[in-house]
């Protein structure tokens, strides 16, 4: 796509898109993706500042502990600051501060990831979302059942009217997309599913397949249900006594046979990211059943290093693993154990490592780039005069 020199897009997120390391990546992957296509694009930060927002919400969120009558413990503040971080009177600011910013540019169009605010009325946007309010409350996502009921409720006609405006509604997955229209009643033809990426460089080096070594990346231990994989390790294990268990992220002492723990490794630091992609490139299986997964962006990058993946079937992570992997019942140990087991052999392993990779390159951000401008110009939000102007 070309466009004229002063056609700007505007990349809208609840904090800095040009933070590599911001929710897993993914709004500083849409704006390098953009730039990547040669299109003019800046992070539109539809935020208060964080000092005032931090404080709007922790004020919100004492206010309902007090309306509730209950005593502000450190694990029950914790919960509603964070819901308080999502309702109604955050969305207010955030939806005042985005609208400043956009007026102050002369905004082409822009790609809004999630609807917890709005952008200027007169702007062309598409909404890029991975889940819909409706799921994460139905998933039972600990903020949102800390919310007062009235902004659980604000917030899911907000986000009717956030997707009614829209060009398009860009979903990460189909499971994503289906809520839109099933829970919502937004017309089919709005909808599309564009995927996810990944800023791990594509590599499929050669790795010794013969041997079991089996990866788990994840900082919330219990939800990507850590728990069960190391417990269904220990009995692949009683089978291939050879094999081996890498685990990253926010996981607890673990001294169990074969289980190598890694801690959190920080993407900002160039020794823990050559840990990980060295980890990715020794790896047999990825294995990261969560409990509920709106997709996770984990398993498009373990896909780019040529590892197959076992994924959860709770959420839109199928669409990512596609025939690079298994999706299994997440509460199943049983499934668990035979799809790793599945992986400890060979040939099935390297098979389902060389399908993912294969997959892989739909999932890059200069292609996720690409299907969301197309969803904004080619379809009708932003004509390519406009655009050129």
């Amino acid at each position: 796509m070309e466009f004229g020199v002063s056609a700007v897009f505007g990349v809208a997120f609840t904090g800095d898109a040009e933070d590599r390391t911001a929710r897993s990546g993914t709004p500083y992957g849409v704006l390098s993706g953009l730039r990547s296509l040669g299109v003019e694009a800046f992070a539109l930060k539809a935020t208060m500042p964080t000092n005032v927002d931090r404080a709007l919400a922790a004020l919100d969120g004492i206010t309902h502990l007090a309306q509730r009558r209950e005593w502000p413990s450190q694990g029950k503040f914790k919960a509603a600051y964070q819901g308080a971080h999502l309702g109604r009177a955050t969305s207010i600011t955030r939806s005042l501060a985005a609208r400043a910013r956009t007026v102050r540019r002369d905004v082409t169009g822009v790609i809004a990831l999630g609807s917890g605010y709005t952008v200027g009325i007169d702007v062309p946007y598409v909404i890029y979302d991975d889940m819909t309010v409706k799921q994460a409350i139905d998933l039972g996502y600990p903020a949102w059942r800390a919310m007062r009921e009235t902004d659980r409720q604000y917030r899911l006609r907000q986000q009717v009217s956030v997707y009614s405006r829209a060009v398009k509604c860009c979903m990460t997955t189909q499971w994503a997309a289906d809520s839109v229209v099933s829970d919502y009643g937004i017309p089919e033809s709005k909808v599309v599913v564009v995927g996810a990426g990944t800023h791990e460089e594509r590599r499929n080096k050669a790795r010794d397949w013969s041997t079991p070594r089996f990866l788990f990346v994840g900082k919330d231990w219990q939800r990507k249900n850590g728990p069960r994989v190391v417990r269904a390790f220990g009995s692949v294990r009683d089978r291939f006594p050879d094999a081996t268990l890498d685990v990253v992220g926010g996981h607890p002492v673990l001294d169990e046979p074969g289980v190598r723990t890694h801690g959190m490794l920080s993407r900002d630091d160039a020794g823990d990211r050559a840990t990980l992609a060295g980890l990715y490139e020794k790896a047999t299986c990825f294995v990261m059943p969560s409990i509920h997964e709106p997709g996770g962006v984990v398993l498009v990058e373990a896909a780019a290093s040529g590892v197959g993946c076992i994924a959860g079937s709770r959420g839109g992570s199928r669409d990512f693993v596609g025939d690079g992997g298994l999706v299994v019942d997440p509460f199943d140990d049983a499934q668990i154990v035979a799809s790793m087991e599945r992986f400890a052999d060979p040939e099935f392993a390297a098979s389902h490592g060389s399908a993912a990779f294969t997959r892989s390159a739909h999932f890059t951000w200069p292609r996720v780039a690409e299907r969301l401008l197309h969803a904004l110009v080619e379809d009708g939000g932003v004509t390519r005069s406009t655009a050129s102007r």
